[in-house]
Formats: structure tokens, sequence, C-alpha cells
């Protein structure tokens, strides 16, 4: 395997202004995406508050309350996670190949992680709570959001497999790819965050 990167194509004054605007353009589509769909997740939340707020006690009577523990280990490891790509992308613009490849199968293996103790926390919801729209929302937000980190860690394993044979050679407008990936696993963190805090602490 090779150790490095090559970025030191010469690319001629007219090509690398192109290139400029279609990663500046990458980016700011980039960042609309995240903030139209981060309101999705908002909406989730608002649903949340107002079906609680229908109700006299929340969690509802005789259903009790989920218990923080499990899913705060698998937002730790969503957080390891999440500086691991960040790592990743910053050893890639520096063209350190294996550095970039170790920390993002680190960060895929912590995203695996974290969907399993979610997926687990899905499951063993009790029926009491599925009586309620506590049970009924929480499986709601959690699925939608493990539906999300499945997608986008597929796509991850795509772009690493393809950083690695050398696609994205050349400069920081070619690696766009890494850099997306990295902002895309960021927004599903972010996410997930808001979820949790609104799930297991806002009550």
């Amino acid at each position: 395997m090779s150790t490095s990167i090559s970025h030191g194509q010469k690319i001629k004054p007219r090509d690398q202004r192109a290139a400029a605007l279609r990663l500046k353009n990458n980016r700011l589509g980039m960042s609309i995406f995240q903030v139209s769909w981060i309101m999705v997740f908002f909406a989730l939340i608002v649903v949340n508050w107002q079906l609680r707020y229908s109700y006299a006690q929340w969690p509802p009577v005789g259903v009790t309350p989920f218990e923080p523990l499990l899913p705060s280990l698998a937002t730790l490891t969503l957080l390891s996670s999440t500086v691991f790509a960040q790592r990743g992308l910053t050893a890639f613009r520096g063209a350190e190949l294996n550095v970039f490849a170790l920390c993002w199968r680190l960060t895929m293996a912590l995203g695996i992680v974290f969907m399993a103790l979610i997926a687990r926390e899905f499951a063993t919801v009790s029926a009491a709570a599925l009586a309620t729209q506590y049970g009924v929302t929480m499986r709601l937000m959690t699925g939608f959001h493990i539906v999300h980190a499945l997608a986008i860690l597929g796509v991850m394993l795509v772009v690493y497999r393809r950083a690695l044979a050398g696609a994205y050679h050349g400069n920081e407008a070619a690696g766009w790819a890494v850099e997306g990936t990295a902002k895309l696993w960021h927004f599903v963190t972010i996410a997930w965050i808001l979820f949790y805090l609104v799930l297991y602490w806002l009550r």
C-alpha cells in the first residue's frame, strides 16, 4: 500500500479556477443540505414535545423512563468516531494515506458499534412503553436516525475504498468526496446528540 497521496500534479490556471469553483459549490450545497435536513430532525423533536405535553405526566403513568446508560455509551462511541473522521480528513489532506485509512476504519467500526447499541435499545422497548406515544416516538426517532447512519456508513465505505485506490489524487477539489463524507458523519453525530438529549434527559 502506498503511504502517501500525490497532491503535486500541475494544473492549468483555468482548470484550477474551475476546480475551486466546483469545490465552493459543493461546500455550499452540503451546508444547505445539512441545514435543511436537520430541520427534519427538529420536526421529529417538535412532534415528541407536542405529544409529551398532551399527557399529564411524561413518561405516562405505569411506564418506566428509558435508562440513559446504554444511550450514553452509544453517544460517547459516536463522538469518538466523529473525532476519527475529522482526523482522517486532516490526514488525507496532508497526504498521509496510512493514517487516513486507519482513522476511517476506526470511524466505521465505532459507527457500527453505535448502531448496534441503539438497535439494542430500539429492540428492548417495553410493551408498556409501546402502548403509549412515549415508546412509539422513541422508536420512530431512533429508527430514523439508524437508517441515516447506516446509509452514510455505506457511503463512507465506498469513499474509503476509492481513496485507497487513488481515485482522489490531485488537489483539494479532487478530495471533495472525503471531505463531504466526513461532514455527513458530523451531521449524524449532531442529529443524534439532539435526539439523545430530548429522549433521555429533557423530561
